[in-house]
């Protein structure tokens, strides 16, 4: 046998003279209803994905505390001539989203100290890192949405199955 509760919620969001709906707990014995056997797994599945996309989230937020999160910039180096003498240097550079006249893309130039090219190769990481999990998180909210939209279409076979009989 499976029970359900449902919490007391107020049916509008100002709370003032509201009434309560969902007061009961809903007490099913899944041996009467085996049309209804499935919906132990649904929620079960849905839990799951729901932990999952929760697990992502946290996973980006510490990630995001970790330090700056360069997203789409990548590191160049180029090297300079000073006294017949090579010396490299790098460059941080980015997208703007803007195109120059000639059609070719714009792009954003950052010069970096040496110091600072282990930090921006660290947010680079940072940003892979993390577009990697918004791609997960992604993948799972479509499930969730597939998951609620196939329980969705039972519901409306049910109701139309249940207006169909005399």
């Amino acid at each position: 046998m499976q029970t359900f509760h449902a919490s007391l919620q107020q049916a509008s969001s100002n709370g003032a003279n509201a009434p309560l709906v969902l007061g009961k707990s809903l007490v099913l014995d899944l041996g009467n209803f085996p049309e209804l056997n499935w919906l132990p797994d649904y929620l079960a599945a849905l839990h799951s994905l729901q932990v999952e996309r929760d697990r992502i989230t946290a996973d980006i937020s510490a990630i995001e505390q970790e330090g700056d999160i360069y997203r789409n910039q990548w590191i160049e180096p180029y090297t300079k001539t000073k006294n017949g003498k090579p010396y490299t240097y790098y460059q941080v550079r980015w997208l703007t989203g803007e195109y120059k006249k000639s059609g070719q893309p714009k792009v954003k130039t950052q010069h970096l100290s040496h110091k600072a090219v282990g930090e921006a190769r660290a947010a680079i990481a940072r940003g892979h890192q993390v577009m990697a999990l918004e791609r997960e998180r992604q993948h799972v909210d479509e499930q969730i949405a597939r998951l609620r939209q196939f329980v969705q279409g039972i519901g409306r076979r049910m109701k139309h199955a249940r207006s169909l009989r005399p």
